[in-house]
């Protein structure tokens, strides 16, 4: 569910924290028009500050896994590089941003002079702890900084009026949760390189349900189908699903909901597997209640959807797209690794040092700036 204003504020501090560090070499012009929406320009270089603080929120978790050059690889396997797949979203946020803005009042509402404030004030902090070439590589200068802020503090207030209007009653039987575990042996053909496929022989069949009676021998015995499933070398599952959950094989579904607390099945068989399931819960009180939030934000974010998504397909917008591709990812924008020693305060307090680096920069990084450490609406 959305968070309250003051929970957004605080986003809005972290965020600066995040972006803070120092830069090698210049920055587009922040003054072009990236987008217009319904005759307001958008301008390049909120653009490229929005891009910048979501590169570096992903910086530390996907640059541990992928290098720290992931923006320029294929991660989704969609033929494009990931850098360009999180700049097409930027784009569409700032649309949604902007539509929100040109809209807000019509609800009533818009931001008191204190959040005005608040932002004004984050934005200060944020460059006084940037020096001049970090300022040009984001683009960030105290008008753009503001008003990005206050486009996102504004979205999340019309968010949350729209988000108070749902139903909150849900029916306890729609979100109850049951609690299984099982193991699965695929007796699906197999397939080789050319894409020709060969079933499984009897003997080969056989010997896989023989496996799995082995193992719920030994888990009736334990009453640990996981141990059991070890000692065969394989593992056991263990997941919840509820009245309308459709990723589980409906037999196993079927052959779940025979059961009691503790109890097994047999071995079942479907097209393409052999399973054998337990019965951990009936009823499992976590998972029921995560399924009755997850009800609810779905009916918040419907809310939200049913008030924007008419402005935006009625909106007038226009897309610089060879403005918008010019925003690469040569450098890499990273978060502080380490506490500072004083910290940021919504008083203003200095700010942290992170930092970015260019392969090939002319300009050298900070000696000072921090290393990179792991890092998502």
């Amino acid at each position: 569910m959305k968070k309250n204003m003051a929970g957004v504020l605080a986003l809005l501090f972290m965020m600066v924290a995040a972006l803070t560090g120092c830069a090698a070499g210049g920055g587009p012009d922040r003054t072009a028009e990236a987008m217009n929406v319904d005759g307001v320009s958008v301008p390049l270089g909120e653009v490229n500050l929005y891009l910048r603080y979501q590169q570096t929120q992903m910086q530390g978790f996907y640059g541990m896994y992928f290098g720290e050059d992931f923006m320029n690889q294929d991660l989704m396997g969609l033929g494009v590089p990931y850098g360009n797949t999180v700049r097409d979203t930027v784009v569409e946020t700032l649309k949604e941003y902007y539509v929100v803005e040109a809209h807000a009042q019509e609800l009533g509402i818009t931001l008191t002079d204190e959040e005005k404030t608040n932002a004004s004030e984050a934005a200060k902090a944020f460059l006084a702890a940037n020096d001049s070439k970090a300022l040009k590589a984001m683009t960030a200068d105290e008008a753009t900084v503001t008003h990005l802020l206050e486009l996102m503090a504004l979205q999340s207030k019309v968010y949350d009026d729209r988000a108070a209007t749902i139903d909150t009653e849900v029916d306890p039987e729609a979100v109850a949760q049951k609690r299984i575990s099982y193991v699965s042996s695929s007796i699906a053909p197999s397939v080789d390189e050319d894409g020709n496929e060969t079933e499984l022989t009897e003997a080969e069949l056989t010997e896989k349900k023989e496996q799995l009676e082995r193992i719920l021998t030994a888990a009736k015995e334990s009453g640990d189908l996981q141990a059991a499933a070890e000692a065969e070398e394989m593992s056991a599952t263990s997941t919840t699903y509820g009245k309308d959950s459709t990723s589980l094989d409906e037999e196993l579904v079927r052959a779940a909901d025979a059961l009691s607390d503790g109890e097994f099945s047999g071995v079942i068989e479907t097209e393409n597997n052999y399973y054998i399931v337990c019965m951990e819960s009936t009823f499992d009180a976590d998972a029921t209640e995560t399924a009755k939030q997850n009800e609810l934000s779905q009916r918040e974010r419907d809310a939200y959807d049913a008030w924007y998504s008419p402005l935006l397909e009625a909106a007038q917008i226009t897309v610089n797209e060879e403005l918008i591709q010019s925003l690469t990812f040569e450098r890499v924008f990273s978060a502080p690794t380490e506490e500072p020693e004083e910290d940021v305060s919504a008083e203003g307090a200095e700010e942290p040092a992170a930092e970015e680096s260019s392969e090939g920069a002319e300009e050298s990084v900070d000696d000072t700036a921090e290393t990179p450490e792991g890092e998502t609406e």
